[in-house]
């Protein structure tokens, strides 16, 4: 059987809820809730030194392109995400664009 997404892909979700001001004006922080979220990927290395534009227009060199089934809300630019083969992390690195194509989203990293 030929298995398609091989790879994982893993980042925090941060989300905060209940902050408010008090009475003074001051900032009351509310609770801050961290899940992490493992999606199956596909990871292809770049071994030849490719690029992709940003949003801004901005040549970057890339680690992998990762391939999924779709990109969740949560995962952002910036962020901070791992790949995994097994169990084992093979990289660790920032999220340089994602891109919803139409029967699965790309992010480089």
């Amino acid at each position: 059987m030929i298995r398609k997404r091989v790879h994982k892909l893993r980042y925090k979700e941060v989300v905060s809820t209940g902050g408010h001001r008090d009475e003074v004006g001051d900032w009351i922080e509310g609770e801050t809730i961290e899940t992490t979220v493992t999606l199956s990927c596909r990871a292809d290395v770049n071994s030849a030194g490719k690029t992709v534009k940003n949003h801004d227009g901005q040549d970057f060199v890339y680690s992998f392109e990762i391939f999924l089934d779709h990109i969740p809300d949560t995962l952002k630019r910036r962020m901070e995400v791992e790949i995994l083969k097994g169990e084992k992390v093979i990289l660790t690195a920032e999220v340089i664009m994602p891109f919803e194509f139409q029967h699965h989203g790309r992010i480089w990293v």
